[in-house]
C-alpha cells in the first residue's frame, strides 16, 4: 500500500439532509477528490478548500471544518484495514476520519498532524498482517 499526503487543503462541510440535491448539483463540477456521506440528519461533503470557497455563498447555513488534509491510501481496497489505520492514528492522538472513495481510500486529518500521521500509518502498515 502506498501512502501520500495530498498537497491541497480540504474542508468538511455539513449541511442539512434536505439540501442534498442542491449540494450534489453544486458538487458536480468540483475537482476531485470530493466525497459525500450521510451522517445522521446531515450530509457531509469533503472537498478542496478553494472549490468550497466558490460554492459557500450558496450554502450559508453550512458548518465548515477547515484546515484538513487527505492522506491517500492506494492499493489497499480493504475497509477493515483503513479503519485499523484510523484507529492507529487515534491511539497517537490524531483524529483521522476514514473516507472511502471509488478508486482509493483516504484518511482526513488535521493539517498540522498530516506528516506525523503519515509516519504512524507507515509503522502500522509494517506491523499489519499480510493477506
Amino acid at each position: 500500500m502506498r501512502l501520500a499526503v495530498l498537497p491541497q487543503r480540504f474542508v468538511r462541510v455539513r449541511v442539512a439532509a434536505f439540501l442534498q440535491p442542491s449540494l450534489q448539483r453544486a458538487l458536480a463540477g468540483v475537482p476531485g477528490p470530493c466525497v459525500t456521506a450521510r451522517e445522521g440528519g446531515d450530509v457531509v461533503a469533503t472537498l478542496q478548500e478553494d472549490a468550497w470557497a466558490r460554492l459557500a455563498p450558496r450554502f450559508a447555513s453550512a458548518r465548515v471544518e477547515r484546515g484538513l488534509r487527505l492522506i491517500a491510501l492506494e492499493g489497499g481496497g480493504d475497509p477493515a484495514l483503513v479503519r485499523r489505520l484510523a484507529e492507529a492514528a487515534a491511539r497517537e492522538g490524531i483524529a483521522a476520519v476514514p473516507l472511502p472513495a471509488f478508486h482509493r481510500d483516504y484518511l482526513v486529518v488535521p493539517e498540522q498532524d498530516a506528516d506525523r500521521c503519515l509516519e504512524i500509518l507507515a509503522r502500522a502498515l509494517q506491523h499489519a498482517p499480510r493477506s
